[in-house]
């Protein structure tokens, strides 16, 4: 991120109107940004005009210059109209929500695909404003810019409808690459049924802490910095099992974790295309779990949040929960009376502090879920296709196992589209 002091004031006030409002959540995501915020005002009424009355306009001037703000951020998307008002009347350069979660993708995605789905909406928010584009802040937090053909500012309606078409055809560019990655998404996902390794998907509200469940669970070195959106991209990592050589008692297989992209409330339509490839890891996945922030206040808000976006893309609007897991997340940060209540509100709930690596528990639950999908049969395999007994390791959660003279006898769960392959080993009973 770059030094906000050599790129101008970057002092906020946010700003809110209408019912509910989330000026914590706001919050963060300036202060993701690299903004420091010296100021909030708030009104109950969501004004057409400017966003806020004509008085609250007043006040937000006030405000601004006593703390020599220069950009004012709301919590809401603005019209082009409402943010020229907006501005106007507080003096400041105004940054809506969209445009700020839209900066903060720009400055986290990491692979090429997350680029351009970023890229595509930032566009996208971008043809109905091409006077209103900010400058200011796409310096902050030293975007990645290079959108790739953006709308030059000119005068007169035929540089207005330039930098029109200009965009539109930047959009049509981006879409058709990301057709072409999602095929890519589906040829891997194939591949990765075809191998019949469980599949785990890590879902839930941004910075639930589900990069620290995954680094916990595989030993992988992501980033986990307490930022929103901190991981843009589905993150794939295989989870070795715990099957032995002497295939003892309770061995659990190999699965692989998926660590997706975090929701939000007010999530950016410019943005759902953001999220494709995490609804699909989670619509693909054999074990979705629904990791949370056992801290936050609003923690009942952020599941239903991941609940309904999940419900929406996978059943359509089943009343079911579109879950296999809840885990809650950070325990380690709550006191011993509300980690009682929380128990007692989410009984079914696993209970995990991930920094510590305690994921022990969702292990366990992982597992339980992955031997519901599978299997138990009774195989014996000649010592001469010992090949396929080894194979089971890793892939089979092995229960018992002893070598007999006609081969090698294996008490076994397997996942139900692997068992056919061992229908000619299976013992009869």
């Amino acid at each position: 991120m770059m030094d906000l002091t050599e790129e101008g004031n970057a002092r906020a006030v946010l700003v809110g109107a209408g019912e509910p409002r989330h000026m914590g959540e706001l919050r963060r995501l300036a202060t993701t940004l690299g903004m420091e915020v010296v100021g909030v005002v708030e009104q109950a009424r969501r004004d057409n005009a400017g966003y806020i009355g004509l008085g609250k306009r007043e006040e937000l001037r006030g405000v601004v210059e006593e703390a020599d703000a220069g950009f004012v951020v709301t919590d809401d998307e603005l019209t082009a109209s409402q943010a020229r008002t907006l501005e106007r009347g507080s003096g400041a350069n105004v940054v809506d929500r969209t445009e700020l979660i839209i900066r903060i993708f720009e400055v986290h995605a990491g692979d090429a695909a997350s680029r351009l789905e970023v890229e595509l909406a930032d566009l996208q928010y971008r043809l109905p404003r091409v006077k209103g584009r900010n400058p200011e802040l796409s310096r902050l937090g030293g975007g990645r810019g290079g959108s790739g053909g953006g709308a030059r500012r000119g005068s007169g309606e035929q540089q207005l409808e330039y930098d029109r078409r200009v965009i539109r055809g930047r959009i049509d560019t981006i879409n058709r690459k990301l057709r072409r990655e999602k095929v890519g998404r589906e040829v891997r996902g194939a591949r990765l049924k075809e191998g019949a390794t469980p599949t785990v998907a890590l879902v839930g509200y941004t910075n639930a802490g589900k990069t620290t469940i995954l680094n916990a669970m595989s030993g992988a070195g992501r980033s986990t910095k307490d930022r929103l959106f901190e991981t843009l991209e589905t993150t794939t990592r295989t989870v070795q099992g715990t099957a032995t050589a002497n295939g003892s008692e309770g061995a659990h297989p190999d699965f692989v974790v998926t660590d997706t992209v975090g929701f939000i409330r007010k999530l950016p339509t410019q943005l759902v295309h953001s999220f494709a490839s995490t609804l699909e890891a989670a619509i693909d996945a054999d074990v979705r779990v629904l990791c949370a922030d056992a801290s936050s206040p609003e923690l009942p808000d952020e599941i239903a949040t991941v609940g309904r976006t999940l419900r929406e893309g996978l059943v359509g609007g089943d009343n079911e929960e579109p879950w296999d897991i809840l885990c809650l997340n950070k325990m380690d940060l709550v006191g011993e009376e509300r980690a009682w209540d929380l128990r007692a509100e989410y009984p079914d709930a696993v209970f995990v502090s991930a920094t510590g690596g305690g994921v022990g528990p969702l292990l366990e639950a992982v597992y339980g879920e992955i031997s519901v999908r599978r299997e138990r049969i009774e195989v014996l395999i000649p010592h001469e296709d010992y090949a396929q007994a080894s194979r089971l390791y890793g892939l089979a959660e092995i229960h018992d196992q002893k070598s007999t003279e006609e081969g090698l006898w294996m008490d076994v769960s397997l996942p139900r589209s692997a068992s056919a392959r061992y229908s000619r080993y299976r013992v009869p009973g």
